[in-house]
């Protein structure tokens, strides 16, 4: 089954990145000291991680997907059939 993603635009790549951000000042305000004595603090940095989550689901799932694939290091490439054969690439008619 192919895979149906797409490259970002650079405003959808600026609302990941911020996500990213976001999500990472909640982790942190979540593992600090503070916010295990104080329920307020431990509850703004809970507040943080939701509003990264719905930054993050605000960009389409397909571009998502592509920024993964990106930042993971993969590239779109051939399919492979049932039979383990690539039908696209370098190796059509080799024995590896």
């Amino acid at each position: 089954m192919p895979r149906h993603y797409r490259t970002p635009t650079a405003e959808e790549t600026a609302k990941l990145d911020k996500s990213r951000e976001m999500m990472q000042k909640g982790i942190e305000g979540e593992k600090d000291f503070m916010s295990k004595i104080s329920t307020t603090m431990a509850k703004s940095a809970r507040d943080e991680q939701r509003a990264a989550k719905k930054l993050r689901e605000s960009v389409s799932p397909a571009a998502r997907e592509g920024e993964a694939y990106n930042r993971a290091g993969y590239a779109k490439g051939g399919v492979t059939r049932a039979d383990g054969c690539v039908t696209k690439g370098h190796t059509k008619g080799r024995m590896v």
